[in-house]
């Protein structure tokens, strides 16, 4: 639900950008009436690659040192045969 909540608020938030630029820059009208549409549109797949992209940040909230090397895996005591 947080991806959800979040392409919400940042296709609010590109829908006020564009309202902005429509009433700022009225010789820009037709372009941001062209425009509009299509970045709405790819504003699922851009959040989708941004969030991908953020869960292989170097940052992993889970490894204490802040790092996101992977922990050595345990030794095992030799197999007696």
């Amino acid at each position: 639900m947080k991806c959800t909540k979040t392409m919400l608020t940042t296709g609010a938030g590109l829908l006020a950008v564009l309202a902005v630029a429509y009433i700022a820059f009225p010789q820009f009208q037709v372009t941001v009436l062209r425009l509009g549409p299509y970045l709405l549109f790819l504003l699922c797949p851009l959040s989708m690659l941004f969030m991908m992209k953020g869960m292989n940040s170097p940052q992993n909230h889970g490894d204490k040192s802040g790092t996101s090397a992977a922990r050595e895996p345990e030794q095992r005591p030799a197999d007696k045969k």
